[in-house]
């Protein structure tokens, strides 16, 4: 009887301390979808890449800062650097202008035959919206590597 008695305190004992940390818990600000093709505008690119690229977004934002999602950004032969940049969106950040920072982690693959190369880098939505409004750069190897501007698709964010 001396043990189960034991035992009914180590269990309340631990529902109590864990309580606090669910009660605490982030909760899901809103989710970030869109893909489509995309324009770069070399005259906004700190490195001039120009060329069409392919992407797909995904994140769903917390309440804390963090983030959970994908991007993936595939600049299409015939651009002035084709390949792949893509990872796991770990963060972001809410910005003065209504823009919202995507931090990533992930990788660069460069084409033909390039070796996957540990990278970290961030998307910024400038513009949510459709061909021709939505607007986001990609920032990475210190500095804007891509402005891009919606050819097709759309980019659409949702509040929770």
């Amino acid at each position: 009887m001396r043990f189960f008695g034991l035992f009914v305190v180590a269990v309340l004992t631990a529902v109590v301390f864990a309580f606090p940390a669910t009660a605490k818990a982030a909760s899901v600000v809103a989710t970030i979808n869109g893909g489509g093709t995309a324009i770069m505008d070399p005259s906004r690119s700190d490195f001039g890449l120009a060329g069409t690229t392919s992407f797909g977004i995904h994140a769903t934002l917390y309440s804390d800062g963090t983030a959970k999602g994908h991007i993936n950004c595939v600049d299409q032969a015939g651009s002035t650097a084709p390949g792949n940049i893509f990872g796991e969106v770990t963060s972001w950040e809410g910005n003065l202008d209504g823009s919202i920072t995507l931090n990533v982690v992930g990788e660069l693959v460069l084409f033909p035959g390039g070796h996957p190369q540990d990278v970290a880098f961030s998307v910024t939505i400038l513009h949510f919206g459709g061909a021709g409004v939505g607007q986001w750069t990609l920032f990475a190897f210190g500095g804007t590597a891509c402005f891009e501007t919606l050819l097709s698709g759309q980019i659409v964010m949702r509040r929770s």
